[in-house]
């Protein structure tokens, strides 16, 4: 499974999602995913590498170690964005 910052991603519960950051932690990558029509509906999920698919869970310490790590990432591509329209 290859997902990319700004694909687009429906997941089981038939909504859409934008994919909005991804980050390595742990050995291990994390999405975050805004709805598409719902800007309040988000989902942190991470890619379980033995069968390919995206796990959702609920640990606030990890999720509270993840939030940097996303705005980081986003920063990130936002300045690579940047110097290559100039």
């Amino acid at each position: 499974m290859n997902i990319e910052v700004k694909d687009l991603v429906t997941l089981d519960n038939d909504i859409e999602y934008i994919v909005t950051s991804k980050t390595t932690y742990e050995d291990n990558i994390y999405y975050y995913f805004v709805n598409n029509q719902d800007s309040n509906d988000f989902k942190i999920l991470r890619l379980n590498k033995d069968n390919n698919k995206l796990i959702e869970f609920d640990n606030p310490d990890l999720i509270k170690k993840l939030l940097p790590l996303f705005v980081k990432e986003t920063l990130n591509s936002i300045k690579d964005e940047n110097s290559n329209n100039n």
